[in-house]
């Protein structure tokens, strides 16, 4: 008994065949196409202005002081806890006396740059801290700084951010006539 929607050996492999056709019409598409690869270290790739990566500190631009008060909001708002303050009470201001970053288990939320008062924790436009030692990545206050430094802050951090998210003012056009 022939089941009556069975196909024959010709037809199966004429089905077959275009299949695999396809299939190498695909691949030679793909083969003749340019690569889109990124040559990374000797081509840096560019990223968008809002592009957050490592966190840094930084530094005050008229007094060349460090921003950071030692206040700890940053270190009471971190979900995984990440960041750990010690406070030094000088007679001018306060600074951070230690400030370390376990970067290997930041979740990189941005709530400490949101909080953070005098704009001390910013986040840059780099991504470029990859080591094979999880120690590497227990940040410290001048690695912090030096990376700071050494990178171009992120667009939308600290008080930039908060201005964005306040409620517009009203633009006042003409007196009374």
């Amino acid at each position: 008994m022939s089941n009556p929607k069975s196909r024959g050996f010709l037809s199966e492999t004429a089905a077959l065949a275009g299949a695999v056709i396809r299939a190498m019409r695909i691949t030679a598409v793909n083969f003749i196409r340019k690569p889109i690869t990124v040559h990374y270290p000797e081509k840096p790739r560019t990223y968008p202005d809002r592009y957050r990566g490592l966190l840094a500190l930084t530094y005050d631009k008229e007094t060349g002081e460090e921003n950071c008060i030692g206040c700890r909001l940053c270190e009471f708002i971190c979900p995984p806890a990440v960041i750990k303050v010690e406070m030094l009470k000088t007679e001018k201001r306060n600074y951070a006396k230690t400030f370390t970053l376990e970067l290997y288990a930041c979740e990189f939320c941005e709530l400490c740059v949101q909080v953070c008062p005098t704009d001390a924790i910013v986040m840059t436009k780099s991504f470029d801290l990859s080591t094979g030692d999880r120690r590497a990545l227990l940040l410290d206050k001048d690695r912090l700084h030096a990376i700071g430094l050494q990178h171009e802050n992120s667009w939308a951090t600290g008080n930039k951010l908060r201005d964005m998210q306040a409620p517009p003012k009203k633009v006042v056009t003409g007196g009374p006539a």
